[in-house]
C-alpha cells in the first residue's frame, strides 16, 4: 500500500482522522481507492478533471480565462444522523427568516431593533417593499462544526452558523460539477460503495422554486441575469440557465415594452422572474424601470430591494429569537456569539478586545472587509480598527471559533506518496422554498459546497485562497 501521510498542524479536531492519528472508518473506501490510484495517476486525474471542466466552459463559448474554480478532490463525508440534525436546523431557520420578512413588509416585525434596520446598508426605508408570500426562495447557510462531547462517525460535533447569504450565493452549480468529477474521475468505486445521496435533478428543482414566485408557476419565463463573461462565476451562470431551462441575459439584453413589462430583446420574450447574478447597484442603474415593474407585479425580482436585509450580519444576530418568537421552538443550530457595534455597550466591549475577535462588515461578502484578529499583525489590526472607528455601526464582531478541519490532498509522484494536510472547513448548505404560497415548505439540497481554507487560515472563501470540496451525504 502506498504511503498516505497526515500532517496535523492546527488545533481544530479533524473529521477525517481521529485523535489517535488513524483514519476514521467511514472514510475507509476513500482511502482504499486513493491508495489504489497512487500519486502518479492522481496527478493525471487532476489534469483530466480540469480538462473536462474546461471543455464544458468552452462549450458554452467562454474562451477567455479559467472559470472552473480551485478544488480539492478528496470529498467530505457526512453521516446520515449528522445531516438530519443540520437539515432540521436549517429548515427551522429558513422558515423564521421568511416570517421575519413577511412581518417587515407588513410593518409588524418587533424582533430586530429599529436602529439595526435603520443603519443597514442593505435596507432603504424610502423604497417600497414587495416581497411576495414567500420572500426568499433560496438561502445559503455557512455552517461550521465545533468539537463537543457528542460522539459520531466523524467526531463529536455541535454546529454553528457563521452567516447566511440570500442574495448571490455560490453553490448548486459548483456542487453538481464537483460531484460529477468525484464520481467519474477520482472516486468511482468509493461513490458506488457508499450510499451517497444524489444531486441529480436539484438544479431543475431550484428552477421550479424560483418560478414559483410568479403566478404563472411552471410556465413562467425565468431569466438568469449575469454581469457577463468577465464574472469569475460566468460558467456557473451558464450552467444555471441551461439546467433550469432559463434565459441567460445581461442587462444590455433587457428592455421594457410600452406596458412596463420586462422583455428579452434578442428573443422578444417577456421575463416573469429575474434571478440576479449581478450586483444590485448595476442592475437598477442600468434598468431603472425595474423597481416599478417589480412593485406593480409585472415581473418578480427574486432578491427584491430590501429583502436582502436578511444578509445583514447585524440582522442575523436576531434569527434565534425569530425562531423562538415566530415558530415557538428553540433553535437547533446556534449562532456564533456576536456583538453589534450599533449597540453602544457592545461596541465598547469589541473595541476593548479588538485583536481577539473576528470583525466583519455587516454588508460584506466573499471574505471582504473581514479581520480575523488572532491571525493578523499588530499593524493590520490597528489599520482595521481605524476603519471601524470611522463608521462603527457598519460592523459586527464574532468570537473566534476553532472549528473542525478536513484535509487538503497533495500527491507527490516523485516520492510515491500522498500528503493530507489539515485545513479549516465549512459547509455551504442551500435551502429552497418551492411552494407558491407557503413559506413553511422548505427543502435542503442533500449536499454541501464544502470550502477549505488555505493552510493556517480560517477564511474559507474562494476569493481568500480557499478551495471547494464535494460533500457526500450518506443515506444511512
Amino acid at each position: 500500500m502506498r504511503p498516505i501521510l497526515f500532517e496535523r498542524a492546527l488545533p481544530g479536531a479533524n473529521e477525517v482522522y481521529g485523535p489517535d492519528g488513524e483514519p476514521r472508518p467511514i472514510y475507509g473506501p476513500l482511502f482504499e481507492e486513493l491508495a489504489k490510484t497512487g500519486p502518479e495517476r492522481w496527478e493525471e486525474n487532476l489534469r483530466r478533471a480540469h480538462g473536462l471542466l474546461l471543455d464544458e466552459q468552452h462549450a458554452f463559448g467562454i474562451r477567455k480565462g479559467d472559470k472552473t474554480h480551485p478544488t480539492d478532490w478528496f470529498p467530505r463525508v457526512v453521516p446520515a444522523a449528522e445531516w438530519e440534525r443540520l437539515e432540521r436546523g436549517l429548515v427551522q431557520r429558513m422558515r423564521a427568516v421568511n416570517e421575519f420578512l413577511r412581518r417587515l413588509e407588513a410593518g409588524t416585525q418587533e424582533i430586530v431593533p429599529e436602529e439595526v434596520i435603520e443603519t443597514s446598508i442593505l435596507y432603504d426605508p424610502d423604497l417600497p417593499n414587495r416581497f411576495g408570500p414567500v420572500p426568499v426562495r433560496q438561502v445559503a447557510f455557512d455552517v461550521v462544526a465545533v468539537e463537543s462531547d457528542r460522539s459520531g462517525q466523524t467526531g463529536g460535533w455541535e454546529y454553528v452558523i457563521l452567516e447566511e447569504n440570500a442574495k448571490m450565493p455560490v453553490g448548486l452549480a459548483a456542487m453538481t460539477r464537483r460531484r460529477r468529477m468525484s464520481r467519474k474521475v477520482f472516486f468511482p468505486d468509493a461513490s458506488a460503495r457508499l450510499p451517497v445521496r444524489s444531486l441529480d435533478g436539484w438544479l431543475g428543482r431550484l428552477g421550479d422554486s424560483l418560478r414559483a414566485a410568479s403566478p404563472k408557476g411552471p410556465e413562467a419565463t425565468l431569466a438568469v441575469v449575469s454581469s457577463g463573461p468577465s464574472d469569475q462565476f460566468y460558467l456557473d451562470h451558464n450552467i444555471y440557465a441551461e439546467e433550469m431551462d432559463a434565459i441567460l441575459a445581461e442587462t444590455k439584453d433587457l428592455e421594457f415594452d410600452g406596458d412596463g413589462y420586462l422583455v428579452h430583446s434578442p428573443t422578444g420574450r417577456r421575463i416573469d422572474v429575474v434571478y440576479e447574478r449581478v450586483d444590485e447597484d448595476t442592475l437598477y442603474a442600468e434598468l431603472p424601470e425595474l423597481l416599478d415593474s417589480h412593485v406593480e407585479g409585472k415581473v418578480h425580482v427574486l432578491f427584491a430591494p430590501n429583502s436582502e436585509v436578511v444578509d445583514d450580519k447585524g440582522v442575523e444576530v436576531f434569527v434565534p429569537e425569530m425562531v423562538r418568537a415566530y415558530l415557538g421552538e428553540e433553535p437547533i443550530i446556534r449562532n456564533a456569539r456576536t456583538w453589534s457595534l450599533a449597540v453602544p455597550e457592545e461596541r465598547r466591549y469589541v473595541m476593548e478586545h479588538f485583536g481577539e475577535l473576528v470583525v466583519k462588515s455587516r454588508g460584506g461578502y466573499g471574505g471582504k472587509e473581514v479581520m480575523i484578529g488572532p491571525e493578523e499583525s499588530r499593524e493590520s489590526i490597528e489599520r482595521f480598527r481605524r476603519q471601524v472607528e470611522s463608521n462603527p455601526v457598519e460592523y459586527i464582531a464574532q468570537e473566534m471559533v476553532d472549528f473542525s478541519t478536513h484535509v487538503l490532498c497533495k500527491a507527490d509522484a516523485e516520492r510515491g506518496r500522498f500528503s493530507l494536510v489539515d485545513s479549516y472547513a465549512d459547509y455551504r448548505m442551500l435551502a429552497l422554498a418551492p411552494d407558491p404560497e407557503d413559506p413553511g415548505v422548505v427543502e435542503i439540497v442533500p449536499g454541501s459546497l464544502a470550502r477549505v481554507a488555505a493552510p493556517g487560515s480560517h477564511l474559507t472563501n474562494i476569493s481568500s485562497g480557499g478551495k471547494m470540496k464535494d460533500t457526500w451525504v450518506l443515506e444511512r
